[in-house]
């Protein structure tokens, strides 16, 4: 058969969801008949058409509670709620904890769908890259669903469980976590039937406080795991092998003794060559990547090896990574004039620099002209290594030849400062604008330019800031 890939979105998708399950997963108060079926469920009061069920969240600024009425006068079936705000208490749903209702009423809907596997993805690097890849790999042979952007939270979890379609065959999330027992509880959520493991880094540290204590959140992922489980784990990572799991584990990685092993890496331009090895088929096979990076290799390795778990044909595998689409802001490739731009700004942590500036540099290298600019911000949640860590960025830029280096922020005020030491030509600069305002006075043609930098310090928005304005046209 052939299946097809479903990217889940913000906005509503149809289903059913009736009362009688609300009320069995959340515990819910309600004096609404169990015949009532809902066609959608948002916490967006924005995408509320008639028939859907909007669940009133709370946040560190912001309460759900106060779109309430807003909702049901937009049509909204019902409401979900812990206390009635002043509307008609017909329409209400009241729980004791809306957040806590939402992810038990996501679970129930995902273990309704009988035969529905899932396959979560968690790793301190790697996740939404690797989560683009396994879905496509999987959509020859399956009906897929994949997290949105990198909606991995408490929050975004359940979203894309309940948008979960009813010809859904698979779907691929991610994990993301800030502590330990949080991976914990998203399993609860759920239920998968497989997981992978990209990578264990420093990403967190200031809220884990060690590298073992972020192996230890990651390994959640694979408590309670049988046999009947699949695990697919780097085997490149000594934090990731020595996770204990009782599911069946394939391994993936440069490494002699892994599963589904990569060799002959080559660099091609904007893409990347590369023959795997598998004992789970005993295919070789080359594979054309079209994206630069050995850390792009690794992430498809993880989604060759659950692809070939699942039963789909190696030839297929090959040909869907070759066709891959990926996730906005994860090494975008985007041309302004005869400039290539490379935008990575969607998070950092030091193992994500070392691999964009490996990127940064095989582009150059392979085009044959223009110099590597990088304009890089503060990576952030590294707590008491976060100067070391940025240093440690700062020597990188020279080992990877960039010519030109670019910073804002705090921290990034260490990156600076190393990278000086080493030669490098550096601008620190007050805040992105004044970022925008040095590059679009810098840049030549054929020049590579990379924006990296965590998620909060808005890199990507210097782009727009130093070209569109100029009205350099975009390819």
């Amino acid at each position: 058969m052939m299946g097809k890939l479903y990217v889940t979105s913000s906005g509503r998708e149809t289903k059913m969801l009736d009362i009688a399950m609300i009320k069995k997963a959340a515990q819910a108060e309600t004096t609404l008949p169990d015949t009532l079926e809902f066609s959608a469920i948002t916490t967006d009061s924005r995408q509320i058409e008639p028939g859907t069920l909007f669940v009133a969240l709370k946040g560190e600024k912001f309460d759900g509670h106060d779109f309430v009425a807003s909702a049901l006068e937009k049509g909204a079936g019902a409401v979900i709620v812990d206390h009635n705000p002043g509307v008609d208490a017909r329409s209400c749903i009241i729980v004791r904890d809306t957040l806590a209702a939402y992810q038990q009423i996501a679970s129930a809907y995902r273990l309704s769908k009988k035969g529905l596997r899932v396959i979560a993805i968690t790793g301190s690097n790697g996740k939404t890259s690797t989560k683009d890849m396994t879905a496509a790999c999987l959509a020859p042979k399956y009906n897929v669903i994949k997290t949105q952007a990198n909606f991995n939270n408490e929050i975004g979890l359940p979203m894309t469980l309940l948008r979960i379609r009813d010809d859904t065959e698979v779907a691929v999330v991610e994990m993301g976590m800030r502590g330990l027992g949080q991976i914990r509880e998203m399993k609860k959520i759920a239920v998968p039937d497989a997981a992978i493991i990209t990578n264990v880094g420093e990403t967190h540290i200031e809220l884990l406080g060690s590298i073992e204590n972020i192996a230890k959140a990651k390994s959640e992922i694979l408590e309670d795991f049988t046999r009947d489980n699949i695990a697919v784990l780097n085997g490149d990572d000594p934090h990731v092998m020595a996770m204990k799991t009782g599911a069946a584990v394939t391994t993936f990685g440069t490494g002699a003794h892994c599963d589904v092993r990569a060799r002959d890496i080559t660099p091609v331009g904007l893409m990347t060559c590369f023959t795997y090895e598998s004992r789970l088929t005993g295919c070789e096979q080359q594979v054309v990547l079209p994206m630069p990076g050995n850390h792009n290799v690794m992430n498809a390795l993880a989604a060759i090896a659950m692809a070939e778990r699942f039963g789909v044909p190696d030839r297929d595998i090959a040909e869907a990574l070759q066709n891959i689409k990926m996730t906005e802001k994860r090494q975008e490739f985007l041309h302004y004039g005869d400039m290539t731009i490379i935008n990575d700004a969607y998070n950092a942590s030091p193992a994500s620099m070392k691999a964009a500036f490996e990127t940064l540099r095989d582009v150059v290298k392979n085009q044959g002209t223009g110099r590597a600019i990088a304009v890089l911000a503060d990576m952030k949640e590294l707590g008491p290594v976060s100067e070391e860590s940025h240093r440690k960025v700062g020597a990188w830029t020279a080992e990877y030849g960039i010519h030109e280096v670019i910073c804002y922020g705090p921290e990034a005020r260490f990156i600076s400062e190393e990278a000086e030491k080493y030669g490098v030509s550096v601008h620190y600069v007050q805040d992105k604008e004044t970022a925008a305002r040095c590059l679009s006075q810098m840049v030549r043609s054929g020049d590579v330019i990379l924006l990296k930098g965590s998620h909060s310090m808005a890199v990507d928005q210097v782009i727009d800031l130093a070209f569109k304005k100029d009205g350099i046209a975009h390819a």
